[in-house]
């Protein structure tokens, strides 16, 4: 039987499959044991891999009306709840779903708290007048927003949330220790994420293919994720053929739990050269940090005002692969024990799911509900 003397809570999101950060992040709010909320999950399912985030399916139109439906029957049923939503990302077809759920659904929740994990959505709506009409049906007037990433059009100055709040999201990383770290003898550069051209995956054989060039001595590229579309993998596993880049270039598929963490603690260096429209605070570089490896990434998006404090980030211009490939050859010459311990304490004071949390409760707090 459900405390009485809670507030509740209904969180709607993605949860794995697919394994991205949003999705990554809602699993965290739905094992959360909250202590001032009754909280009820309902899940999304527009997508069941990367390949169709953000894609037009014919099946993804029925699950819309499904989730309304669903959504709409539990507010019914229990008058006083709070909804937590998450917005779409910056194109049409997520933006149209949006609105047609959230005008739906909105009215009949006591109040609603946006957690905003995708980058640009503000721009995009501010950018056309048909969209800045149309968004007054679904984002105004928000109790809380809560914004991942922090931009220079803000969520609450276009949607008009009466409090806002910046949210970055968390990464869970297993218990670190110095002695966990693989040293391998060629050295190893890491990238984990989608294999999507926006995630910067050319600019990551460009730059070996540079490094290459300069006389380096032989790096490892370890390239963890799942391809999003098969023509932008056959041109990249052509260009490494064409190249001769085999030594250099490892495409090491999906990997998930202790395989996935194994790759980590064998690498020298976190690749990220992201250039991605909807980046906001990528959890794949908390994980980095969290397993004590120095970071290279991009200027770009929400990823400066996460990580730009930290002294093992090098932050670069994005598709510079010239500073690239200097950042790389520095930093791992730069590496060392307290390198990691550096990397692990920036994590720790700013990334941890309880950090995540607390920053949720504080808005739901702060926004009276």
């Amino acid at each position: 039987m459900a405390n009485m003397s809670k507030k509740r809570l209904l969180i709607v999101g993605q949860t794995p499959p697919p394994w991205h950060g949003q999705a990554v992040a809602t699993q965290m709010l739905v094992d959360h044991e909250w202590q001032a909320w009754e909280t009820d999950f309902v899940r999304m399912a527009y997508s069941d891999g990367i390949d169709e985030v953000g894609r037009f399916r014919w099946r993804k139109i029925g699950h819309l009306f499904e989730l309304t439906r669903t959504v709409r029957t539990y507010l019914k049923e229990n008058p006083g709840t709070v909804l937590l939503y998450p917005p779409a990302s910056a194109s049409w077809l997520p933006f149209l779903r949006d609105i047609y759920f959230l005008w739906r659904t909105r009215p009949l929740a006591r109040g609603t708290a946006f957690i905003f994990h995708a980058s640009g959505l503000p721009r995009f709506v501010r950018e056309s007048k048909l969209r800045t009409f149309v968004a007054k049906l679904a984002y105004q007037r928000a109790d809380i927003s809560l914004e991942v990433a922090q931009e220079e059009l803000t969520a609450k100055e276009v949607f008009d949330a009466r409090e806002s709040l910046w949210c970055p999201c968390a990464a869970e990383v297993p218990p670190y220790s110095e002695n966990t770290v693989t040293v391998e003898a060629t050295r190893s550069v890491l990238f984990v994420g989608s294999l999507m051209e926006g995630k910067g995956i050319f600019e990551i054989l460009k730059t070996a293919k540079m490094m290459r060039q300069r006389g380096a001595e032989l790096v490892r590229f370890l390239i963890v994720g799942k391809w999003s579309d098969e023509g932008f993998q056959r041109t990249c596993e052509a260009y490494v053929e064409s190249e001769g880049l085999e030594e250099w270039i490892d495409f090491g598929g999906q990997r998930t739990g202790e395989e996935k963490w194994q790759a980590f603690r064998s690498a020298d260096l976190f690749f990220f050269p992201s250039h991605y429209s909807s980046e906001a605070s990528p959890i794949v570089v908390m994980e980095a940090l969290g397993m004590g490896l120095p970071v290279v990434t991009t200027r770009w998006a929400g990823i400066p005002a996460m990580v730009g404090e930290c002294e093992v980030v090098k932050l670069c211009p994005v598709k510079n692969t010239e500073a690239f490939a200097d950042a790389i050859t520095e930093t791992l010459d730069e590496g060392g024990v307290e390198t990691w311990r550096t990397a692990r304490a920036f994590y720790e004071g700013r990334f941890t799911p309880a950090r995540f949390i607390g920053r949720i409760e504080e808005g739901l707090e702060k926004a009276g509900l």
